[in-house]
């Protein structure tokens, strides 16, 4: 881009942008390594007439699926926790589109 290249102050403006993305990007991987991942739902079994439910929580490990049984008491925290990574993963994601963007202006302007 020609104003990039012909105004230092856009140039620094873009570089300060680019690095404030990247240090959010960090943080925000950061925060999704301590949460929890995966899906919550409730099971159902019936066994003689009887009708129990129990909350599961469906993981991916490596290749592996993973179920592992929450008890009901741990749920309402853990299905919060589920939600907090959900809203920071597309956090991250806006993140990574505007580092992609600012990376090309930064590139198209040298």
């Amino acid at each position: 881009m020609k104003v990039v290249e012909k105004d230092k102050v856009i140039s620094g403006m873009l570089r300060d942008e680019f690095k404030r993305c990247h240090e959010m990007l960090a943080s925000l991987q950061n925060a999704l390594e301590e949460l929890p991942k995966g899906v919550l739902s409730e099971r159902k079994k019936r066994y003689k007439e009887k009708a129990y439910s129990y909350y599961s929580l469906k993981y991916r490990d490596g290749k592996k699926v993973v179920n592992k049984h929450i008890p009901s008491d741990q749920a309402p925290a853990l299905l919060k926790k589920l939600e907090q990574r959900k809203k920071i993963e597309k956090e991250a994601q806006a993140y990574k589109k505007k580092i992609d963007y600012v990376s090309k202006m930064l590139k198209a302007g040298k």
